[in-house]
């Protein structure tokens, strides 16, 4: 009966010990890796796999595509075709996508600092708050568990043409006294530039040569810092502080025919956040406490042509975006019986200001003050019937209103107004666990998207109307799912369909033809299937995982859904030589997935798969050298088309323990 109790009480000290739990959230309180629901990448596995940013970890899991939107220079996810402005992005439970429109670069998060990156699809915990219709990413940090703790790391990337290209480093340190803890991290990555794979051939009317990327240089820098004190009963109280930043060059298209030309770069892109959180153990319960102040601060310039050095055209211009978000939430579980119940509340206030900045002076100027605030009261139950069946129910009201809109751009100004959106959001799920190694469930839940203040409020350069009457879209998922465990074998086979109407569209304005105005025309179908098997022995660990998806309009056939791959497959493979030596490598394919071209006609990304390898030498327990090649064959591809993505790479990685 006080099996979930036992968890939580001593989550600090036994289930993940050198993982940060204050910063979990998970629909089940047990294990992650007992969870039906939740999909745990660890720092190992991270590690294994060469990921060196989020979106290169989350890339290998069933169910998740990433894909990188050249027109913008970042890195991006799908979870099951819903892209990332409709996926709740989390670092430690605290939400830090960027509150005007939602967006997230997931190349700017490296990955040296982390403990594990947890992921729901669908079905999530109601404890995160609301705009999780497509799914949850939550990024965890470390907790040091010794006394003196922590790893350095250094990294180099050669490019096909053995030319230096990126170099990385990564500092952890950590130490554990007694009741208290501090943890520090720092990470660095500095791409001088990235070089074309050598099959790639410059079509017509193209300003990008063979060879290096023009334009394709990036640095990324954070630091973190985080202190706690654990009570003799698990209670926990931390707080923790981190600043990123970084810069980036966006490389213009390589081929016309699939976007327009445009020479951007983005002189800083830097995050900040602070938070204080807290677990309080109690008889038959918890209570659990955060509150956070998270910025959002970048600056995009365009210039004239590609040599990226004047700025004399009316397509010229130098702007940035100064965004803030602060808030809190209280979770609140107890165990009744056969019953454990979580009720939660959050509050979240957004502030975007948008500034244009004097091409010759360099004096900015407010253009654009938006602010919002929601709020989520969320309550749900896990009813244990006996060893083999549970019972999950939970509801949330979610609620945001606008507080404040401030615009210099007169273009339909009259329309702008501030406005409220609500839902509530049941869902359930039963749990079936045949014996110790099988689970089954089943779920249905309701999961909304509120519209973004970029979706209601944004003349996009005076090509649009605004819409404030936006009604939020709306997802139904249902989902069945087995998981195995069958000696050295581990399987899980899922099965999904998903419902999403009143879906946020551009479409012409009827009152005047020569504009656009998003509106909730659209109604889509997702229906896929996600396979994994996994291998593990003591000199061999092997799998890979399959995802099938299908999205369908459901209003108007014509209208494709861009950058999900119909099928897509991850496998890998890790054997151990002896004497300290091993040999990993990894495949990824990717077929079927739409694009857009500039005229808005729409292709199919050709089919491609690449191959990554490396060598690893373990010369003690506390030294690990790598060496190994990505792309191994060169291949040309790209996730966007017209920006195509590095050809081969050559990396060697030296990291030392304590």
């Amino acid at each position: 009966m006080k099996k979930h109790l036992l968890l939580i009480s001593l989550a600090a000290s036994t289930v993940l010990a050198d993982t940060f739990t204050l910063g979990q959230i998970n629909v089940l309180n047990v294990p992650l890796d007992e969870s039906p629901f939740e999909q745990v990448i660890t720092s190992d596995t991270i590690a294994t796999q060469n990921s060196e940013t989020v979106s290169d970890a989350l890339d290998n899991i069933s169910g998740i595509n990433q894909d990188v939107q050249g027109g913008r220079g970042e890195s991006t996810l799908y979870i099951r075709g819903f892209d990332a402005r409709r996926i709740g992005v989390f670092i430690d439970g605290i939400p830090i996508y960027v509150p005007y429109d939602g967006n997230f670069d997931y190349d700017r998060f490296l990955t040296n600092d982390i403990a594990e990156i947890d992921v729901e699809k669908g079905y999530s915990s109601i404890v995160y708050g609301a705009n999780t219709m497509g799914g949850v990413v939550n990024i965890v940090s470390k907790r040091p568990t010794k006394a003196l703790e922590g790893d350095m790391k250094v990294g180099m990337v050669l490019d096909s043409d053995t030319a230096f290209s990126r170099k990385t480093a990564s500092l952890n340190l950590g130490t554990r006294q007694d009741h208290l803890y501090a943890q520090l991290g720092a990470v660095y990555s500095d791409q001088s530039h990235f070089r074309l794979s050598d099959n790639y051939t410059p079509p017509s009317g193209s300003v990008q040569p063979k060879g290096d990327r023009l334009h394709s240089q990036s640095e990324d820098y954070k630091i973190s810092l985080k202190g706690g004190y654990i009570a003799d009963d698990g209670s926990e109280v931390a707080i923790g502080y981190s600043n990123q930043n970084g810069q980036k060059q966006q490389p213009p298209v390589s081929d016309p025919a699939y976007s327009q030309s445009k020479y951007w770069d983005w002189p800083y892109w830097d995050k900040e956040t602070l938070f204080i959180s807290g677990q309080k153990n109690l008889a038959a319960g918890y209570i659990k406490a955060l509150a956070y102040y998270d910025t959002s601060k970048n600056s995009l310039y365009a210039y004239d042509n590609v040599s990226y050095s004047t700025m004399n055209t009316g397509k010229s211009f130098k702007s940035k975006y100064d965004d803030y978000s602060y808030g809190g939430r209280l979770e609140y579980g107890v165990e009744l019986e056969k019953n454990f119940l979580t009720a939660a509340a959050n509050y979240k206030k957004d502030s975007h200001k948008g500034y244009d900045i004097s091409k010759t002076t360099g004096v900015d100027s407010m253009s654009e003050n938006y602010e919002d605030h929601s709020i989520s009261l969320g309550l749900e139950d896990t009813y244990t019937v006996n060893t083999q069946w549970q019972l999950l129910g939970g509801v949330s009201y979610d609620r945001r209103e606008g507080d404040k809109i401030f615009d210099t751009n007169t273009a339909y100004i009259n329309m702008l107004a501030l406005k409220t959106q609500s839902s509530i959001n049941p869902q359930a799920a039963v749990i079936f666990t045949p014996d110790t190694t099988s689970k089954i469930r089943a779920s249905v839940s309701k999961k909304t998207y509120m519209p973004s203040m970029k979706d209601r409020y944004s003349r996009k350069f005076n090509s649009s109307v605004p819409n404030v009457d936006l009604q939020n879209e709306v997802a139904t998922h249902y989902e069945l799912s087995y998981q195995k465990q069958l000696g050295e074998f581990t399987a899980r086979l899922n099965g999904f369909f998903t419902r999403q109407d009143d879906a946020i569209q551009s479409v012409v304005y009827a009152p005047n033809p020569a504009y656009t105005q998003n509106q909730n025309v659209g109604s889509f179908d997702h229906r896929g299937v996600e396979t994994e098997l996994n291998y593990k022995s003591d000199g061999l660990e092997a799998g890979g995982n399959y995802t099938y998806i299908s999205v369908k309009n459901r209003t108007n056939e014509t209208i494709k859904q861009i950058d999900v791959p119909k099928h897509q497959i991850f496998a890998f493979a890790q054997k151990e030589l002896g004497c300290g030596f091993s040999l990993y490598g990894d495949m990824k394919f990717r077929k079927g997935a739409y694009e857009q071209k500039a005229d808005k006609s729409y292709v199919i990304n050709p089919t491609f798969t690449t191959f990554d390898i490396k060598g690893v030498y373990k010369a003690t327990e506390a030294i690990t050298a790598e060496i190994g090649v990505k792309n191994l064959t060169d291949k040309l591809y790209a996730y966007d088309l017209g920006f195509p993505m590095a050809g081969r790479e050559f990396f060697a990685n030296l990291r030392y323990t304590f």
